[in-house]
């Protein structure tokens, strides 16, 4: 694991020499308003409301409050919040490196955790459309209608949104997957729908589930259209060749940091 640790180190370093010989960014203004807890009330998004057990099952532990998951999640998003704010940056490409990273589970419990957070909402889109993924986190049926409704068959967009029973989250399905995924992230209409998530309210954050930047071009498309990228690495398994070459694609300005999975540590975040 020591290679994965000297790569993380040195985008650390690189980052704090960026940050150094730049301007400070202007601060963001708070919302006008604080949800508190008001409630929320959903006309035309389903509802599906999914057990903590359920939860629990598929790993999304950022919904159990007091729970060193949680908590971690917690630290998570407060790191990303005081990076993202600033800037006003609200949407967030979450990919890792290559396979069985575990990017998925992250964004997910990230998408929960900052939907927890009293100043915005969150939305959770999955953008891995050669291998959908998040319905089933969420104990969805595997044909959930979902993104690929909307672009292959017009569906409204408004039609495939749904809460998972967690306030203030609402989840984007991928559909059905598709072998030509590159040409679908790579279309107009996709940058266009990704503009739409972004400037629709301004108190979302947007977070999007991709594959990893080893395995297809997509991620690096998608990358393009937003405003910041974590990368998930995973203990034992991410290599030090692919987190180079990785690196070597990504704008560093966008780079959030490096979320280090599947290690026993009290922070999940490095290299910010």
């Amino acid at each position: 694991m020591s290679h994965i640790k000297k790569a993380l180190e040195l985008a650390a370093a690189e980052r704090l020499a960026r940050e150094g010989t730049s301007e400070a960014p202007q601060e963001r203004p708070t919302a006008g308003y604080a949800m508190g807890d008001a409630q929320i009330c959903y006309t035309r998004t389903r509802v599906v409301s999914i057990s903590a057990a359920q939860l629990a099952h598929h790993r999304l532990g950022a919904a159990a409050e007091g729970t060193p998951l949680a908590d971690q999640f917690k630290r998570l998003r407060t790191r990303i919040l005081q990076e993202t704010r600033p800037r006003k940056w609200n949407t967030i490409q979450v990919t890792g490196f290559g396979t069985n990273e575990g990017k998925s589970l992250i964004a997910a419990n990230l998408a929960i955790s900052l939907a927890q957070d009293t100043r915005q909402t969150t939305v959770l889109v999955d953008l891995n459309f050669r291998h959908p993924t998040l319905a089933t986190l969420f104990g969805l049926e595997l044909e959930t209608p979902g993104l690929t409704a909307y672009f292959f068959e017009n569906e409204a967009l408004e039609n495939l949104f749904i809460n998972p029973g967690i306030a203030k989250l609402t989840l984007l399905p991928a559909g059905h997957s598709v072998v030509q995924s590159t040409e679908l992230v790579g279309s107009p209409r996709m940058e266009q729908l990704i503009k739409e998530l972004k400037t629709f309210y301004n108190d979302r954050y947007v977070v999007l589930d991709t594959p990893g930047i080893g395995t297809c071009a997509d991620p690096l498309v998608i990358a393009e259209y937003v405003d910041a990228v974590l990368l998930v690495a995973r203990a034992d398994r991410t290599t030090q060749a692919s987190i180079t070459a990785a690196m070597s694609h990504l704008r560093r300005d966008k780079l959030l940091g490096v979320v280090l999975n599947d290690v026993a540590s009290r922070d999940m975040m490095a290299g910010c």
